[in-house]
């Protein structure tokens, strides 16, 4: 798909522009999930919602990025009676972080329903960043599980949630 677009993108020209468009065509997506690698602001994860630490019959997945001051979040699951694919927003507005160590904050939110959730943001591997935020509930928001990403694959597979 990159490469077509290329192509039609950079017809005419000299070929060193052509290349370099092209390069940064093809890299600017794959490094723009990454965050900031001292303070993880901007980090997208891809998530997953469970409850007793078990994902939910039909799993709830999501996308979730960290900007220091809040932590917004769009989670996806599937419409009542499988009909359809819905999507949710909330903003969790950090009220307490502590910063643990380089890479490792431990963080409070409280979102616009009222919602406290708390827990610890690892993005020291920025590959594979880590999440566990628990809500006063005890709903658990946590890293995508296979199983969640079998279910993207399946009914959302154009949509990219992250790490």
């Amino acid at each position: 798909m990159f490469y077509t677009d290329c192509i039609i993108i950079v017809e005419g020209g000299n070929m060193i522009r052509k290349i370099l468009l092209c390069f940064i065509l093809i890299l600017l997506p794959a490094i723009s999930f990454a965050g900031d690698p001292d303070t993880g602001y901007g980090t997208l994860i891809a998530i997953e919602f469970k409850i007793d630490n078990q994902s939910y019959k039909s799993p709830i997945i999501g996308h979730l990025e960290y900007t220091g001051s809040s932590i917004d979040i769009v989670s996806i699951f599937e419409g009542i009676a499988g009909i359809g694919i819905l999507t949710q927003a909330q903003v969790y507005l950090v009220v307490e972080k502590k910063i643990i160590s380089k890479g490792v904050h431990h963080i409070k939110g409280k979102n616009q329903y009222g919602t406290i959730a708390s827990g610890t943001i690892d993005f020291r591997d920025q590959l594979k960043p880590k999440i566990t935020l628990v809500t006063e509930g005890g709903v658990v928001i946590t890293n995508i599980s296979n199983e969640g990403k079998k279910w993207q694959k399946k009914n959302i597979p154009n949509i990219d949630l992250g790490q």
